[in-house]
């Protein structure tokens, strides 16, 4: 059998005749002619098999090949069977063929709302640091502000900010692409979590002012992951708990060891999130109903693709004296190198 949405397309073919090039001509002309053609037909009669066009009310959606094991006319009964029969294959198929267009319309529909989403996102977050920036610089330009080393001090320390700020949307929409493409290619190595910890810390200039408290035992496991990445993930989780937490909050990361497994957890001092959302704001460009804080809606759900790429799970849940609670579960399955004591000869 042979079907194709139009004359342009090529035929797809699945039987169980030989198809020859001389058969596959046969089938091709009854699908641009709609008519019979082949065996005990009047055209193309010296073919091995008969085709007949699959049609329907509005168009033909493919071509069946018929031949007898015996090789003989089929009788008037079996080919009004055949005819009944065919008429459903055809119906059967346009179905699919509808289906299949609705579903790519929804498709592209989605397509294009992501994209102008993504656009949206990307100025809206783009706007304000560059307008920092650009005022900070104009202050700086100012004669007004070269002596005062205080001020100047301080524009700076507002360019720098926002400059960071610029590198981690950038950071946030490769890692998305890496993520889309499947090109995204993990460096694996043994990695201690304060140290992951601190250096997403570091590049959280404007969250350094906040309470961060640290509740990381002492012997905690190291972990078999890509440092840069898993870097990023805090970078996100932190960020996003700045963006949430009252200034006058703190910011609590945990960590906890249960068998073969270890669960790092960013709590922030937000007002929580209703808990038919707890999924959704891993969704990309997702931003909670009434939100004023900014980003692009890309942070989470970068993190949870990120966890994901290291076998690694994200969830969130609300603590119940306020706040929401992002916990990385990571496995322990793989055990470290031993350490190996220096010798000094």
């Amino acid at each position: 059998m042979a079907h194709g949405d139009d004359l342009q397309q090529p035929i797809e073919l699945a039987n169980t005749l030989p198809m020859t090039e001389k058969e596959y001509a046969v089938a091709y002309w009854v699908y641009t002619h709609k008519k019979p053609a082949g065996r005990f037909t009047d055209t193309l009669s010296l073919a091995s098999a008969q085709y007949l066009p699959l049609l329907t009310p509005t168009r033909i959606v493919g071509v069946i090949g018929i031949r007898t094991r015996q090789d003989e006319r089929l009788s008037l009964d079996q080919e009004g069977l055949l005819e009944t029969f065919i008429s459903q294959i055809a119906l059967v198929i346009e179905r699919e063929l509808l289906d299949e267009a609705a579903e790519q319309s929804a498709m592209l529909h989605e397509s294009e709302r992501l994209y102008t989403t993504l656009l949206n996102s990307i100025s809206h977050e783009l706007r304000t640091p560059i307008a920092t920036i650009k005022g900070a610089s104009t202050s700086l330009m100012n004669h007004l502000t070269n002596d005062n080393v205080l001020a100047r001090t301080q524009l700076i320390h507002d360019i720098e900010e926002s400059a960071d700020r610029l590198n981690r949307l950038v950071e946030n929409l490769l890692d998305m692409s890496r993520l889309e493409s499947g090109r995204l290619s993990l460096k694996w190595e043994w990695c201690d979590i304060p140290d992951i910890i601190g250096v997403a810390l570091k590049q959280l200039g404007e969250c350094q002012s906040r309470e961060i408290i640290l509740d990381l035992p002492t012997d905690l496991p190291l972990i078999y992951v890509d440092f840069g990445l898993m870097v990023q993930i805090f970078v996100n989780l932190l960020d996003n708990a700045c963006r949430y937490t009252p200034s006058d909050k703190p910011i609590r990361i945990t960590a906890h060891q249960h068998q073969k497994q270890l669960y790092i957890s960013v709590i922030d001092g937000g007002k929580g999130i209703p808990s038919e959302l707890l999924e959704r704001i891993f969704d990309k460009f997702y931003r909670l109903p009434g939100t004023v804080t900014g980003g692009t809606g890309l942070g989470l759900s970068i993190c949870r693709g990120l966890a994901e790429a290291h076998k690694a799970t994200l969830t969130a849940e609300n603590m119940p004296n306020g706040g929401t609670k992002f916990t990385l579960s990571l496995s322990l399955e793989q055990t470290p190198p031993p350490v190996q004591e220096v010798k000094n000869e």
